[in-house]
């Protein structure tokens, strides 16, 4: 075969394909050396964009003439073909070095120091490589280190004006990386729109869209640097958006605590290089090898700290300054200490506190949001302290026109203090001195800015800070005036309540800080890192539990909540009344031990919002809707414009059929910022009903919202109740496509686990079996949620799938035996639906007896109701039909779009002609009629219904 030419160069084989091309090894047949040759792919080749990065790598490139750096040849076109001629290196990239397991911490340190010398050359030209990866890394012979790839680089000041002219527009996480299944060569290089270099080395600037300067190399080499050493990457996730949120917020776990092999040095180095904020990081690359030198100094030798800020002269005297700060702060702290322990109690049971900021001096990422969420649950152990909750002073600062993600301060929080009438706050503040740490935490007098009782202590180092944190706060609660034997019962050292590990609180505390943001969706990620980092969080455990219940995750939610009871041992009494009732909601699914459990936990925190706002919840749910509301208003009463509260306040109102209230409740939470999407949804649902255009304004806000899938559903169950078959199940495919894309595929499941309940239910036929059959298998058989099993389970019931209904059957009580989902709905649903494909009524109505206290309730959601109707009309009992189905009708409130509520007019106007009465009878068909008016034409339901009314108009007594 002839050999390939390309200009004078003959090309002997390929050695690797890159974003923008293909490397091939070649021979300069004028030169008589073998080079590297980079020939632009051909679908890029007529890109102007692509062939001006081309171009640019290798102008770039070749003005860095170093020993550290790919030198390049020539830039050269043949017969239209653009390429590149650079040394050709033998040897293997950090890529393949890393695939071995982690590398002696002396190795990574020789490495670093050939990058860093390649880097501080390439920033003192204005050059930012803006792609630095193990695979951009070449080491050849005796780990002489080449940086190779200059694809993505750019000039400084052409960064600055590239973002402002908008030429580089906002990252998006989804376009960081080639889409699946879009071929085998991984295009990392970016398109226009794309997130720049590769995803797991970005910076936190590269990942925001922002202007980048030398540091986005530092930070890329960190996380070069922490997978040599460790052998696992210093970001990882389940998907972009995942990796992309931890790379912004900085969590991930220290290098040592992976490899303990790993020396403090290099573990501090690669910890500052990795810094969330560019400001914390070593500002130039000199300053890198300065460390990376006296890290890799002899054993004896002992290293400046990477931290201090001091000259070499003045090293001394700083660290004695600072150790003689150190030991007057201690003498001040007794002296206080001894001052304040002698003043009365400052607050009394009727009132309540702020939590505000806890200002961190120490320049460590690590502790934002960490320590302040760390005092509010030490803090939240106590009975006698009312906190207020997040939400009311997240809305009080909107009032006072403070932006959501603005620095909070002392001064602004004394504000939404004084507003909100409070009589106290709390905040905190963190500094570094000398190798320790100093915590301050201050009670103030919102109104006269008194200080009542202020606490110090001091830090051996950062583990040790969150274990001060926690004895600081039970001292406070004693100065605050909180009873001995209350602190003696409630007061588990924060460290054991949570996690002794800091990064894992701080994953949680981010995690909890997306929630109160309103982005459940975005939370699952931090949490599932704390978890990560501490298999043993019960906390994290317990919030995972329920953030997965409230988007329709149930098996998850089941799963996090057992994993949460088995570690209850390591929380506050507090959170173990509150595991004991997730554990009870989430896995036995005993009612009346969760109601249980919430009064103990009411009493034992008579100011506590969450068991009052959990107790409307399962009210709700088993159809008591007066002590639904009664509920809803007294967690309401704790915490006004609680989202949570508001939305189970209207649906109780809703489940009463008091809707115009149910409406002026959730608009109350809209205009307050507190609707949640439930709340959306219910808004949505009663605005169709009322005929309101304000429906409108519920999908619109909910487009791009991560639980949009929640409305589209809401729109499909619309279209079903109305008949609009096609539209409705689009509709509801659609959310189960955006639930999947989400990673939630319980939800989806859920979506299609409807869809099986409405054939068997709206369309009769021959072939009812396979159309059943084929909504269940696109659930994927998953079990997920007491709705979407009690619908399947029905669904196969009613089209005689005796051996694949009771199988749900089975597994559901032997997972929870004691569980009233379980015993009021699912076997009482199951069996009767399977009674009446058989034509025996008896029996339905016998196993529907189990129901009847929780028919109504959102567990049953009307179907109970429904299927007993059916049973007494298939018997003949017309009479006792009628009254089912008119106690259905009336409390359509509690699923005001289920298909059973026109269902039930049209069985209502069958049972009337029955009984002779046809003046209702024509009624009742008439408002099924009404409910379907906008029906395809061959809607089952509908057609019947109309002939049957036509029959009763010619003079027929029954239809």
């Amino acid at each position: 075969m002839a050999a390939a030419f390309l200009s004078h160069y003959r090309l002997l084989g390929l050695l690797g394909v890159g974003g923008m091309g293909e490397v091939h090894r070649a021979e300069d047949t004028r030169l008589r050396r073998e080079v590297a040759i980079k020939i632009l792919h051909p679908e890029a080749a007529a890109s102007k964009e692509w062939l001006s990065r081309f171009r640019r790598e290798a102008r770039l490139a070749s003005a860095l003439q170093h020993p550290h750096i790919c030198t390049i040849h020539e830039l050269g076109e043949h017969e239209g073909q653009a390429f590149i001629v650079m040394e050709r290196l033998e040897g293997v990239t950090v890529r393949e070095l890393i695939e071995d397991g982690p590398i002696a911490p002396s190795r990574v340190i020789a490495i670093a120091r050939q990058i860093a010398d390649a880097l501080d050359a390439a920033h003192r030209r204005g050059i930012i490589h803006r792609d630095i990866k193990p695979a951009n890394l070449f080491v050849t012979d005796g780990d002489h280190v080449k940086v190779v790839d200059f694809g993505l680089a750019r000039l400084a000041s052409d960064e600055a004006a590239a973002v402002a002219s908008g030429a580089i527009p906002i990252a998006s996480a989804r376009s960081a990386a080639a889409a699946p299944g879009s071929g085998s060569r991984p295009l990392h290089l970016t398109q226009t729109g794309m997130a720049m270099g590769t995803v797991y080395y970005m910076s936190p600037e590269q990942a925001r869209g922002d202007a980048l300067d030398a540091r986005t190399d530092l930070f890329s080499l960190g996380s070069v640097l922490y997978e040599m050493a460790t052998g696992r990457r210093a970001f990882e996730g389940d998907d972009i958006a995942q990796i992309l949120g931890k790379i912004t917020h900085g969590v991930f776990v220290p290098p040592r605590a992976l490899n303990a092999g790993v020396p403090r040095a290099l573990d501090a180095i690669i910890v500052k290089l990795l810094s969330a904020d560019p400001r914390q990081r070593y500002q130039r690359a000199s300053d890198l090898m300065s460390d990376l030198v006296r890290a890799d100094a002899p054993s004896g030798a002992t290293p400046r700290p990477l931290m201090q800020a001091t000259t070499a002269t003045g090293r001394t005297t700083a660290w004695r300054r600072a150790g003689l700060a150190v030991s007057v702060l201690l003498v001040v702290s007794s002296l206080a200490y001894a001052w304040y322990a002698r003043r009365p109690s400052t607050l009394t049971d009727r009132d309540s506190i702020v939590i505000g900021a806890f200002e961190n001096a120490t320049g460590n990422p690590v502790f934002d949001d960490t320590l302040v969420t760390a005092l509010k649950l030490q803090l939240a152990q106590s009975p006698f302290l009312d906190i207020v909750q997040d939400s009311r002073i997240a809305e009080t600062l909107k009032l006072m026109g403070r932006k959501d993600d603005e620095r909070l301060t002392h001064e602004v929080v004394r504000e939404a203090c004084q507003r909100l009438a409070v009589k106290a706050m709390i905040d905190g503040r963190l500094a570094p001195f000398g190798k320790n740490y100093v915590l301050t935490v201050s009670a103030t007098d919102c109104n006269t800015g008194e200080v009542l009782a202020r606490t110090q202590a001091e830090a051996a180092n950062s583990e040790a800070v969150l274990a001060e944190l926690g004895k600081m706060a039970s001292e406070m609660r004693t100065r605050l005036g909180e009873s001995l034997p209350s602190i003696a019962r409630f007061d588990m050292p924060v460290t054991e309540a949570t996690t002794p590990s800091l990064q894992a609180f701080k994953a949680y505390a981010l995690g909890l800080e997306e929630r109160r943001r309103g982005r459940e969706l975005e939370s699952l990620a931090f949490f599932k890192q704390a978890i990560e980092l501490d298999p043993d969080f019960a906390q994290a455990h317990a919030t995972l539990s329920t953030v997965y219940g409230g988007i329709g995750e149930l098996d998850r939610s089941e799963q996090h909540a057992r994993q949460a009871y088995e570690h209850r041992d390591r929380v506050s009494e507090r959170e173990r009344l509150f595991i004991g009732y997730q554990y009870h909601d989430r896995v036995t699914g005993n009612q009346a031990e969760v109601i249980d459990t919430l009064q103990a936990w009411q009493a034992a925190y008579p100011r506590e919002f969450v068991p009052a706002n959990a107790l409307s919840v399962v009210y709700n749910r088993l159809g008591q809707y007066d002590k639904g509301v009664a509920a809803a208003q007294e967690a309401l009463r704790r915490s006004p414009d609680h989202p949570f509260a508001i939305s189970n306040l209207a649906v109780a109102y809703r489940g009463l059929g008091r809707y115009d209230e149910a409406r002026r409740v959730a608009q109350q939470g809209v205009r307050a910022n507190a609707a949640t999407v439930p709340t959306r949804r219910l808004l949505y649902q009663l605005s169709v009903m009322a005929g309101d255009s304000a429906a409108a304004q519920q999908l619109t806000w909910g487009r791009g919202q991560p639980r949009e899938f929640d409305l589209v559903a809401a729109q499909g169950q619309i279209a079903m109740f109305e008949g609009r078959w096609r539209e409705g199940e689009s509709l509801y495919r659609r959310a189960a496509e955006m639930a999947q894309a989400r990673g939630l595929p319980g939800n989806a499941a859920g979506q299609f686990a409807h869809l099986a309940w409405l054939e068997a239910v709206y369309r009769p036929g021959p072939d009812l079996d396979e159309r059943v059959r084929r909504m269940v298998a696109l659930g994927g058989n998953k079990e997920e949620g007491a709705a979407a099993r009690s619908r399947v389970a029905a669904a196969l019931g009613l089209v005689g799938r005796r051996a694949e209904a009771l199988a749900i059957v089975a597994s559901a009580e032997r997972r929870a035996p004691d569980s009233t989902y379980v015993r009021a709905v699912l076997v009482p649903v199951t069996r009767a639906s399977l009674a009446l494909h058989d034509g025996k009524a008896a029996e339905a109505v016998q196993a529907l007896e189990a129901a009847r206290d929780t028919d109504i309730g959102g567990l049953g959601a009307l179907v109970p109701l429904y299927l007993r109707a059916e049973a007494y009309r298939q018997q003949g009992n017309w009479t006792a039909a009628a009254t089912e189905y008119e106690r259905l009708i009336h409390h359509r409130g509690t699923d005001p779009y289920a298909p059973m509520v026109p269902l039930s007019w049209l069985g209502l106007g069958r049972v009337r002609a029955a009984m002779g009465d046809l003046t209702v009878s024509r009624t009742s068909y008439e408002m099924a009629l009404s409910l379907w008016r906008a029906a395809d034409n061959d809607f089952p339901p509908r057609r019947a219904a109309q002939a049957e009314y036509d029959r009763l108009a010619q003079g027929a007594t029954s239809p």
